[in-house]
């Protein structure tokens, strides 16, 4: 325990020596890219096609709408892709496109195709979570759950997000679940029936390089959305009780979901009307139209008996007799009474997705989760114009998407080789890494020897500020962990007009939570962990306890660092380049540097030492906690 007593007092002294080197005052410009003085244009072929007609409706959604639409197109490359040029520009992509980069693929991917690498992982077969937690169900219904079932969603996520290898797939899963959020914090139904949210994460998972258009019927479809924004059994209205169908998702479908609450430009920014404020885009009369759209949507009863884990995996039924038949007017259209509720919502969401403001209103915040906080209104209109025409150009001359409006895979590909993803603005690019991304980022970097996280409690519930304030598929209301225009009062990047979601969770708390949370697992204490008290925790909930997975669950594999630990620059340049894309700034690393020489090389476990505080310092630092 000593050695991380003194790990914690040197990185005391890291902290010292930072904020007496940057005088207390900061600096509003941003690191940036070794790379920046090149120009890139490699975007530039997006700008070719025109966006579809807003008044086309894509065409039926099927249960296959999950591919490029080049499939049968025999494409070679008519350009040479150099956006894998070197090493520190594998890193930084890898960084937006996945959940972090690994040595192995900074060196198999360096002077090779990004082109190639898109395409490739577009066909990589989906790793899913609905399997581990069917896996771990109770044979008998009337079995009492415990945490290890309940808690399958956590480790099936930990568990694709360091370690799958359709990395492009999962990560931008996880960007849509952002937006469209279901969450299992609750402690009620979707907390207790896993395959609930099981299976919504598949439903992202599976529907990621897909359409739009495909996914938000899905997710109508789906009961964990159903039961969480509380239109599962929603009924048509009665005029003698005065019972009014459940407005919830029809609010946050337009709210959140789809179009936001003002119109907006095909660059993002906001309308003005002739005395400058801002048009809304509804009101409570849409709402209410709306709302009798989803009415008559339960759980599946093809088998009322089953098992209830099984009924909340499969799509919500429609039971017609609980449907409205009347007329369901919302902006400026009109479902005609007495249709069906399939039809109904599926007239409605045609109508939703064909709105201007879907494409800029849903392409601005993906950008925002994978590139930066603030992109520029161009950045915005040339993704919109890939979202909206279902077609982008990669850099070596090939095209992804399947030239229909709202096509994913056209979408991610755009924001990600856009030119201003590729070299940042200086002063308004890049975004604060959000503490999941920091923890994955850290897993995949060292190559752990066993991803287990059903050994090692510390990552079932990361929510609370004492750990990393966020946990996957549980923020805190419908409204993410963070706002997408959330400004942090009284910050530079507010006073200049600048958003900063991910510090809405950071506070006193959740700062040193980070770092005694990553300080637990950069150092290897779940290898020194009580086995028998761990025991006794598995014994309380009915499973049994593997003692030589647990021992070895989340074990980092240090041997890289370790092998240069005796040259300070070297040790800091293998992690720049890993965790930072180089992006290191001279002051952090000379203040990294002066700390870990007071560990000398010749005392008992010095190298290790060395390795795990320049892990925590340069994790803990500016320069690594802004992505750029």
């Amino acid at each position: 325990m000593n050695r991380y007593i003194r790990i914690k007092a040197l990185f005391i002294t890291f902290i010292i020596i930072c904020l007496s080197g940057c005088g207390g005052s900061g600096s509003e410009q941003s690191p940036t890219t070794n790379n920046q003085s090149q120009q890139t244009n490699q975007a530039n072929n997006n700008n070719s096609h025109n966006p579809t007609d807003d008044n086309n409706v894509v065409a039926e959604p099927n249960d296959n709408d999950d591919s490029t639409g080049n499939d049968d197109v025999d494409q070679s490359p008519t350009l040479t892709d150099t956006t894998f040029s070197s090493q520190a520009k594998v890193s930084r992509f890898l960084q937006q496109a996945t959940f972090g980069a690994t040595p192995t693929l900074l060196s198999e991917l360096d002077n090779k195709s990004a082109s190639q690498w898109y395409l490739s992982q577009l066909k990589v077969t989906p790793s899913l979570i609905l399997p581990s937690v069917e896996a771990q169900a109770p044979s008998d219904p009337e079995d009492e759950f415990n945490l290890f079932y309940i808690e399958q969603t956590s480790f099936a996520f930990w568990r694709n997000s360091i370690g799958a290898p359709d990395q492009l797939r999962q990560r931008a899963a996880f960007a849509l679940s952002e937006i469209l959020v279901v969450s299992n914090g609750g402690g009620e139904v979707l907390t207790d029936v896993p395959e609930a949210v099981a299976a919504y994460q598949d439903i992202l998972i599976n529907n990621a390089f897909g359409n739009y258009r495909t996914l938000l019927e899905r997710v109508t479809y789906s009961p964990a959305m159903g039961h969480y924004l509380t239109y599962m059994g929603s009924e048509k209205g009665n005029d003698e009780t005065g019972r009014m169908p459940d407005e919830n998702y029809a609010r946050e479908l337009l709210q959140l979901f789809t179009l936001g609450v003002v119109t907006l430009n095909k660059d993002g920014s906001e309308q003005l009307d002739s005395n400058g404020n801002t048009i809304e885009l509804y009101d409570n009369s849409d709402i209410t139209g709306l709302a009798r759209v989803f009415t008559g949507l339960n759980l599946n009863e093809d088998d009322p008996e089953a098992f209830l884990g099984k009924r909340f995996s499969v799509p919500m039924s429609v039971f017609a007799e609980s449907h409205s038949e009347k007329e369901k007017s919302f902006l400026g259209h009109t479902i005609a009474a007495g249709t069906d509720a399939p039809t109904s919502i599926s007239e409605a969401l045609d109508h939703i997705f064909n709105h201007q403001n879907l494409a800029p209103f849903v392409t601005k915040q993906l950008i925002q989760r994978l590139i930066t906080s603030n992109p520029s209104p161009d950045y915005v209109q040339r993704v919109v114009t890939a979202f909206e025409s279902g077609n982008f150009t990669l850099p070596d001359g090939r095209e992804v998407g399947a030239n229909q409006r709202g096509d994913l895979s056209a979408t991610f590909a755009a924001i990600l080789f856009d030119q201003e993803a590729r070299v940042p603005n200086p002063q308004t690019g890049g975004k604060i890494r959000e503490p999941i991304l920091r923890f994955t980022q850290w897993a995949r970097a060292f190559e752990l020897t066993n991803i287990t996280p059903e050994f090692v409690p510390q990552l079932w519930d990361t929510s609370a500020s004492a750990d990393l304030a966020q946990h996957p598929y549980r923020s805190p209301s419908v409204f993410n962990f963070f706002r997408p225009g959330y400004k942090a009062p009284g910050s530079v990047t507010a006073s200049n007009g600048l958003v900063s979601p991910e510090l809405q969770i950071i506070n006193a708390s959740s700062i040193p939570g980070y770092i005694n949370f990553m300080t637990y697992f950069i150092t290897g204490q779940q290898q020194e962990a009580d086995l028998e008290e761990l025991k006794e925790e598995f014994d309380e909930i009915g499973t049994d306890l593997n003692l030589d997975q647990a021992l070895l669950s989340f074990k980092p594999n240090y041997a890289r660092l370790l092998s240069v630990a005796n040259d300070p620059t070297a040790l800091i340049d293998q992690l720049n380049l890993l965790l930072c894309a180089n992006q290191l700034s001279d002051q952090t690393q000379q203040s990294i540097k002066q700390v870990i020489g007071f560990i000398e090389e010749d005392e008992e476990d010095g190298f290790l030492d060395r390795v795990h505080l320049s892990i925590l310092m340069v994790m803990s630092s500016p320069d690594y906690l802004v992505q750029k």
